[in-house]
């Protein structure tokens, strides 16, 4: 399961995600997170895309969960 992925002896996890917007964009975040020793996490997103737009629009989203927006 992906989300105890973090516990135990690991502390790293990294993923690849793949989507389409509905007008065709591809977009593919790179995504990398690991357990500090006193429990915080961090790590870096890296988003690519071939259009401007929706790397803008996927980072917006992403800073706003991040700051704990809905």
């Amino acid at each position: 399961e992906t989300r105890s992925a973090l516990d135990g002896e690991c502390g790293y996890i990294a993923a690849n995600l793949y989507a389409k917007s509905v007008f065709g964009e591809d977009a593919l975040v790179n995504i990398s997170i690991e357990k500090q020793v006193d429990g915080k996490l961090s790590g870096y997103i890296r988003i690519r895309s071939k259009t401007q737009g929706i790397a803008l629009s996927l980072g917006d989203k992403i800073t706003l969960k991040q700051k704990g927006g809905s």
